[in-house]
């Protein structure tokens, strides 16, 4: 497995494709309670056509979680820092859900080094249902078919939903309680305009997850997948792929 030393311990990430001249390079960052293999899909078909990676934030996959408070802050600079390690330089950040908070957050951090952000079933403040705080709380499992029922499209296959709850979780249950209570507690609203490279965002048109009143007063293009929850990943990685090759053409 690919890993990467860093002050907080070892950041785990999975890498596809080659690098090529005049494409930035693709960093992916996956949401709350999830980790890289929700990407694989769409890594494959990155790969065709430029260079993708993308991380296990601390605590979440095999990354180790490292001391102190899993915040936002933490899994930002663990994107910058397994950024410059692989020396990837100024490159396109895709964050799903809780992991667009982080893209956001690095994109404010370092301006140069970003160049463009695909945020992926996400808006800069998130909701968080407090029965699916209570159900990670007593029963982290139940937690997960509650995300299965909501986050999935109502057209979902039950194939996409029985792989979805197969897999697992990608992160423990304290940690992924910890990831709610990140997004639940984040609003990045007052801190968007500083943002300086292009945003494109890209919802599930049946999101149950982050509906259309939080989706409002974004600034960017908006794209809408049809058939797709907030699972997009998941859901629909061909559209990722494809919104990642727009926002990879020179501007």
């Amino acid at each position: 497995m690919p890993y990467v030393a860093l002050p907080p311990g070892r950041v785990h990430f999975a890498e596809r494709g080659e690098r090529r001249q005049g494409q930035p390079s693709v960093l992916l960052i996956h949401g709350a309670g999830a980790g890289s293999a929700i990407w694989s899909m769409t890594l494959a078909r990155i790969a065709r056509a430029g260079h993708a990676v993308a991380i296990d934030l601390p605590g979440h996959g095999p990354s180790d979680r490292g001391e102190g408070r899993l915040d936002l802050a933490r899994h930002r600079d663990a994107v910058g820092l397994l950024g410059a390690a692989l020396c990837l330089g100024p490159s396109l950040l895709v964050g799903h859900s809780m992991g667009a908070l982080v893209a956001l957050e690095a994109a404010l951090a370092w301006p140069d080094k970003v160049r463009a952000l695909l945020l992926v079933a996400a808006a800069p403040r998130m909701p968080v249902d407090p029965e699916l705080l209570a159900l990670l709380d007593s029963d982290p499992e139940a937690a997960r078919g509650w995300l299965a029922e909501r986050g999935l499209s109502r057209r979902a296959k039950p194939a996409v939903r029985r792989g979805f709850l197969a897999a697992g979780a990608g992160a423990p249950p304290d940690v992924t309680r910890a990831d709610f209570e990140l997004v639940r507690a984040t609003d990045l609203t007052p801190r968007l305009a500083a943002v300086r490279c292009p945003m494109t965002w890209l919802d599930g048109a049946d999101d149950r997850i982050v509906s259309a009143e939080w989706r409002s007063a974004r600034p960017g293009e908006t794209l809408v997948v049809p058939d797709a929850g907030h699972l997009i990943p998941i859901e629909a990685p061909a559209a990722v792929a494809e919104a990642v090759g727009a926002s990879s053409r020179p501007a």
